[in-house]
């Protein structure tokens, strides 16, 4: 677990939550108030106070899904919580508001890596999730109990099973980023992919998919070396329409060869020391 996700856990212990977190009580035990505005600049924004012991989440109103809005009040949570982000300029875009892409602000990266702990705790989607089965259907059930998206939902199942799986988004036709469990060995090349032949292609070219996990081509989706090694790849995708986005979920439930792991440790935040937390921030290390 990363250290930004640690202390998400931390901060729901000390708070005495278990399962769902309810985020007004979550923000008013560290001093924050939630406030819907009328915007066209930002999706979420954090306003504090000079002791920064204060301050107001500001999220845009127009938001249409419940999951996202969510999403973003346990982001800019994040950024309060998070020690090295105090003096940031914490206003951010839809585009940084649940997204893993590499390409992102590492802050940004940081403040997402919280809010998905902040409401999908390890804990819990341990016993939630369905770990030995990778299936977005099954993933769904839980993203509608625990009032998250899918995308963020199948995150916290690829990081949590021990099968070969890694979950890809594209849009407009493209990959733009993927997040794989430690069992998937493969990198996948973003400008490859979605081949139009894999269900995420079809998807995109207005044609229909199954909706369960199938079988399709290991080329579709690696390189030709890669799917050599690959006896039998399953995918399920969904369409976004509203994003014009595809959600793929890929798992190697045969391979030619043992596959081995990868290890993807590099933290993004400097370890934090339990002891020096609190619920407000005053003792937090400068």
């Amino acid at each position: 677990m990363k250290a930004t996700a640690r202390l998400a856990a931390l901060l729901l212990e000390r708070l005495n939550i278990e399962g769902k977190p309810e985020l007004p009580v979550v923000a008013a035990a560290l001093g924050l108030r939630l406030r819907e505005v009328e915007s066209t600049g930002f999706e979420g924004a954090l306003v504090c106070g000079k002791d920064a012991r204060k301050g107001v989440v500001a999220v845009k109103a127009s938001i249409a899904e419940c999951t996202r809005k969510r999403f973003t009040i346990a982001h800019e949570i994040g950024h309060y919580v998070i020690p090295s982000h105090r003096n940031l300029e914490n206003v951010c875009t839809a585009d940084d508001v649940e997204s893993w892409d590499k390409r992102l602000n590492p802050a940004e990266i940081e403040a997402n890596e919280f809010a998905a702990e902040l409401l999908l705790p390890e804990k819990s989607m341990r016993r939630s999730l369905c770990l030995a089965d990778p299936s977005l259907r099954g993933v769904s059930n839980v993203a509608e109990q625990f009032e998250t998206s899918l995308t963020a939902t199948t995150r916290r199942f690829i990081d949590l099973t021990d099968l070969p799986c890694v979950m890809v988004w594209s849009t407009n036709r493209k990959a733009v980023w993927y997040h794989r469990s430690e069992a998937f060995p493969f990198y996948l090349t973003l400008q490859d992919i979605p081949h139009d032949a894999s269900f995420a292609g079809r998807l995109f070219a207005g044609k229909s998919a199954p909706d369960d996990m199938s079988p399709v081509d290991p080329d579709c989706w690696l390189d030709r070396h890669n799917a050599s090694k690959v006896g039998l790849l399953l995918e399920q995708s969904i369409f976004f329409r509203n994003y014009n986005s595809v959600l793929t979920l890929l798992y190697v439930a045969d391979a030619a060869e043992p596959l081995g792991t990868y290890e993807d440790a590099e933290p993004l935040l400097e370890e934090l020391n339990p002891e020096e937390f609190t619920l407000r921030r005053k003792k937090w290390p400068r």
